[in-house]
């Protein structure tokens, strides 16, 4: 019996031989990083293409690529976390692909490093990452930066002034500690913080080691791979253009400073979306009403919701005529059932979903109860 090609070598073979690849991303890190990665394999064998975020393809002769839950029916898919299909699939087109770009994506799914086992051994073996005491951050200005982090969310998180504070009671003490011990006690402070906070769960002590012991790259845009996976994931949402090029590798100081800025901001939103939501639990569900907030930092609040303070399985984040979802199982079913009881448009994956409707947020969030 012959042993059957994985999924990358015959989706190599179409894109060698069309004539136009248009590649449509949702708009998240993973799938982000994902695209970029295709496309740069695009432009390294001349093969003409486009690179869309969340839109519809509109070439006759194009071989459509779509990546991550979107509306988009494509030629082919890759799934999350779709950073390492696509390290492989750019290996197959002949491609040297960024393995530091698809370990970010890999972490902006939410996986861990080990899911894309070939981009950690080539990262590896061309000592691209080193692991190191201290957070995942994607700069070396740790106020800043923990504020506006959303891989972890603490009395901190939004907050500069507070986050100032808390660099600051360490300086005090310092007796001429290395860097890496300083490191070392700003994450172990940090982690406290977070798990002692008001409104803590228990799953906060699980989900804060994602922020700490990070993956340093230093020949990389962003300080960590950490730090990476979370501007890549900001960009994606808020700011597409800057996220296509970060994508594209066009990575000049103005394009990194774009991405950054765009990442303060969101971080910024997302913080103050989650502590201003009024929330309500229901069996199964903990569900936050941002009111008129921007949909874009719906599914980060819902994550982050889930992650540190939702006392049931399930968070829906959700604004006027969008919500975004966050679960350990079943989500992309139960946004599917709900958004046709209400005629709107959805999608997702298994633990995480999206939506948009014209009906009241009431009755949607009744629809999304229901169908879990």
């Amino acid at each position: 019996m012959s042993k059957a090609r994985p999924v990358e070598e015959p989706l190599a073979e179409t894109l060698s031989a069309a004539p136009f690849v248009r590649v449509a991303a949702a708009s998240d890190g993973d799938s982000l990083a994902a695209a970029g990665l295709l496309a740069r394999a695009c432009a390294g064998t001349d093969t003409p293409f486009q690179l869309r975020l969340d839109d519809a393809p509109d070439t006759e002769d194009a071989v459509t690529v779509t990546v991550g839950p979107t509306a988009v029916d494509g030629d082919a898919t890759l799934d999350r976390p779709a950073s390492p299909t696509a390290f492989e699939l750019a290996r197959h087109l002949g491609a040297d692909p960024d393995p530091v770009l698809a370990l970010a994506g890999t972490i902006a799914a939410g996986e861990t490093v080990q899911s894309a086992d070939a981009a950690l051994e080539a990262a590896r073996e061309s000592a691209l990452i080193d692991r190191q005491p201290g957070l995942g951050l994607p700069t070396a200005d740790v106020p800043t930066g923990l504020a506006a982090s959303t891989l972890l969310h603490g009395p901190f998180s939004g907050d500069e002034d507070a986050a100032a504070a808390l660099v600051a009671e360490l300086d005090a003490g310092d007796d001429a500690d290395s860097d890496e011990a300083f490191d070392r006690r700003l994450a172990s402070l940090v982690a406290v913080d977070t798990v002692t906070a008001e409104g803590a769960t228990e799953r906060a002590a699980t989900q804060v080691e994602r922020a700490l012991r990070p993956y340093v790259t230093p020949d990389a845009p962003f300080r960590t791979l950490g730090g990476y996976a979370d501007v890549l994931d900001a960009v994606a949402r808020t700011a597409p253009a800057a996220g296509i090029s970060l994508a594209l590798e066009e990575g000049s100081d103005e394009a990194t400073d774009a991405a950054l800025a765009a990442w303060r901001k969101y971080g910024a939103a997302v913080h103050d979306g989650l502590r201003s939501a009024t929330t309500r639990r229901h069996h199964g569900v903990w569900l936050l009403d941002l009111g008129d907030a921007d949909p874009a930092v719906l599914p980060a609040v819902a994550r982050l919701a889930l992650a540190f303070h939702s006392p049931e399985p399930v968070a829906l984040a959700v604004t006027d005529g969008a919500a975004a979802a966050a679960g350990d199982s079943g989500i992309d079913d139960a946004v599917a059932a709900a958004t046709r009881a209400v005629d709107g448009t959805g999608h997702g994956t298994d633990t995480t979903g999206w939506a948009r409707f014209d009906s009241d947020t009431e009755q949607f969030t009744d629809a999304f109860r229901e169908a879990l």
